[in-house]
């Protein structure tokens, strides 16, 4: 009597748990015409961007300004000022002592800003990568297309170097937006930097846009401590990252920082350090029967697009592969016929 009153529920309780892992099992695949993949999270941190290459070519880094800087005309200027406002911006050697791997390098670097207000208020910093062709994204508009044909269109690339562009290729009106930022690999769940704070009341947001245009505006938080620390923000799931065909991931574009004042906020000057952006990304991409057909070279190069992303901003590039494009399908050509071969005879 016992054996049966202890061995019913423990029937029921393994019955429940086998479920819950075959319904769990549905929902992480992906659905494709072979069946379900094995897994549709591939999770990895990866460092986007350490300010260790200087790509402005000027020992800046990144571009700071202020939203009391005077407009003018020419190449942009790292150190300013004016009546209202002054602030510089530079390359500094150094790292935080957490980031282990970058204990004992010299070639290490860090995004240094200083800046001061004259005026209490609504004060706002602005930093952003500058428009060089590492920090260029060309975003196709399809749904402006009919604007492009209606104002004379002529292709023409976002880059210096026409070489890097998809659309360069094409004489098909497109309405293309030149993005300057940083391409976000994979579908992001969190977006993470390391500041140095010196106890200075300001704010810190992070400027996000989607594959469809739309910016995101994100609170880092108060920068209002002393020392190294990390600040995260969180993807919501409501932000677009995919579409239903292949390739799937839509990727998302960090364009800017804004530190933020209030009217309370004293007006020292304020010196404060940026150090690996940082993303936390699934680069799962669904395989299927026919993936590895391409027509041609063009389409071999957007699917390698995930992974050259990954190369770019990776510390170990190599264990990225590139599909090899070379022997993609060129422009079609009259096809010989081939003889069918003949069977061997046996040897009598």
């Amino acid at each position: 009597m016992n054996f049966k009153k202890y061995i019913f529920p423990t029937l029921i309780i393994l019955g429940a748990i086998s479920l819950s892992i075959m319904i769990d099992g549905v929902r992480a695949g992906i659905e494709t015409a072979i069946g379900n993949d094995v897994s549709a999270n591939e999770l990895r941190a990866i460092t986007v961007e350490s300010w260790d290459r200087d790509y402005s070519g000027g020992g800046y880094g990144w571009e700071v300004i202020t939203d009391k800087d005077t407009k003018t005309r020419g190449p942009y200027q790292p150190s300013a000022s004016n009546l209202q406002a002054e602030r510089e911006v530079k390359l500094i050697k150094g790292s935080p002592a957490d980031i282990k791997y970058n204990v004992g390098r010299d070639d290490v670097r860090i995004l240094g800003i200083k800046f001061a207000f004259t005026f209490p208020g609504y004060n706002v910093v602005t930093i952003r990568p500058p428009a060089v062709d590492h920090y260029i994204i060309e975003r196709p508009r399809p749904y402006l297309n009919e604007i492009a044909l209606a104002e004379n269109y002529k292709a023409r690339s976002c880059y210096q170097n026409p070489a890097l562009s998809n659309v360069f290729r094409t004489q098909r009106a497109q309405m293309i937006d030149c993005i300057v930022g940083v391409e976000l690999p994979g579908m992001v769940h969190q977006i993470s930097v390391w500041v140095l704070g010196r106890g200075n009341e300001y704010t810190l947001e992070g400027w996000v846009e989607d594959w469809k245009g739309d910016t995101h505006i994100f609170k880092f938080g108060s920068i209002d401590f002393v020392g190294w620390r990390p600040m995260t923000i969180t993807i919501p799931k409501y932000i677009p990252q995919e579409v239903d065909s292949f390739p799937q991931i839509k990727t998302l574009v960090f364009k800017q920082f804004k530190i933020r004042s209030t009217p309370q906020t004293s007006l020292e000057t304020v010196y404060v350090f940026f150090d690996e952006l940082r993303i936390l990304t699934n680069i799962f991409e669904p395989f299927f029967d026919g993936a590895q057909v391409d027509f041609d070279k063009a389409d071999c190069e957007t699917k390698n697009r995930l992974i050259k992303v990954l190369r770019q901003h990776a510390r170990r590039p190599e264990i990225y592969e590139l599909r090899d494009c070379s022997q993609a399908p060129g422009p079609a050509q009259p096809i010989a016929e081939e003889q069918p071969t003949q069977p061997q005879q046996p040897a009598r």
